[in-house]
């Protein structure tokens, strides 16, 4: 038994296993979400489960910019919460307008099946707010979306209402799809295009979507971080190997960065680094109770630790063999 049914299970709801594909359990939330783009200001995603650890388009897990997504149903709609890392917020460039082309734009693509037969449906909304929709002939004019851009990231909701899916959902239900992102801004890196769902050649791969296990009503806050965390285990996997690697990387630094350290020329450089590599030292040690995320904050610092105590080294031992 996977540690997602495990948690399903803890609910009260028998769905189906699907090797094949990720899954996802899709709660009704104790409250409808507001559409404003505001996801970590909303009651109604906080218990909720999260997912993260994006793909690379035909490749691995993306490092430079990771996405984090959440969906829940009543009623009434399909909602879809998507927080997006974005260290170059400042300089994204939007220019698509509702109805335009979405996918020429920072910005997400939602795909959504209702059904193992049923229609495809696009929808896309840019980190600006456009919104649109492409494969299904969806009324884009009824579809609901906010974005807010924040300090290294930006935020998207949309709400689906059924009309628009042409579907009537029911607990115990199985809906497929995808969220993808398109990453256009690459001051500081970034993979063009990643999904949460893996896919290969193409966002629009069916074969290849996620499962949406429609279940009741949602868990405690604490239980849905339990649920998260099952979801999110293999990525935090991945990185808890990288912090692994990447400390016992810091020790080809570490004694030149202390001996550096004494040369007021390169003494606060070098303490600084030595104090970084510190911190990824003792990620490292604590990779088995560290949560995806925190795991996610240390790795994003380690290849400029890298490339900037490689420079401090042999600037230093340069200095030494060539003194003015």
């Amino acid at each position: 038994m996977t540690r997602l049914l495990a948690a399903v299970l803890v609910v009260g709801a028998m769905v189906p296993s699907y090797a094949s594909v990720p899954e996802y359990p899709c709660y009704r939330p104790s409250v409808a979400p507001v559409i404003d783009g505001d996801v970590a200001g909303d009651p109604a995603w906080k218990n909720i489960p999260a997912v993260t650890g994006f793909s690379i388009l035909g490749d691995g897990y993306t490092m430079a910019k990771q996405s984090t997504a959440q969906c829940c149903w009543d009623d009434e709609a399909f909602y879809v919460a998507v927080t997006c890392e974005e260290p170059d917020a400042p300089n994204l460039h939007i220019t698509v307008v509702d109805g335009g082309n979405f996918w020429e734009d920072d910005g997400l693509e939602i795909f959504v099946r209702p059904g193992a037969d049923a229609q495809v449906f696009q929808f896309g909304v840019t980190a600006g707010g456009a919104k649109g929709a492409y494969l299904g002939f969806a009324d884009f004019t009824k579809l609901q979306a906010a974005a807010k851009m924040g300090k290294g990231f930006y935020s998207i909701e949309l709400r689906l209402a059924y009309a628009l899916l042409r579907a009537t959902p029911k607990v115990g239900d199985v809906w497929f799809g995808d969220f993808c992102r398109n990453i256009f801004t690459t001051n500081s890196g970034g993979d063009r295009f990643t999904c949460w769902a893996p896919l290969k050649t193409q966002f629009n791969e069916p074969a290849n979507f996620g499962a949406f296990h429609l279940l009741g009503p949602a868990p405690d806050p604490a239980e849905a971080d339990r649920i998260s965390a099952g979801l999110n285990a293999p990525y935090r996997d991945k990185l808890a190997g990288m912090i692994a690697v990447a400390a016992a990387k810091g020790s080809e630094y570490t004694a030149v960065l202390d001996e550096a350290a004494r040369d007021p020329k390169f003494r606060t450089s070098a303490n600084d680094l030595r104090l970084r590599w510190d911190r990824v030292t003792r990620a490292g040690r604590g990779t088995s109770s560290a949560s995806v995320w925190d795991l996610r904050r240390a790795i994003t610092d380690v290849d400029a630790l890298v490339r900037e105590s490689y420079d401090l080294k042999y600037a230093y031992l340069i200095e030494k063999l060539f003194p003015e």
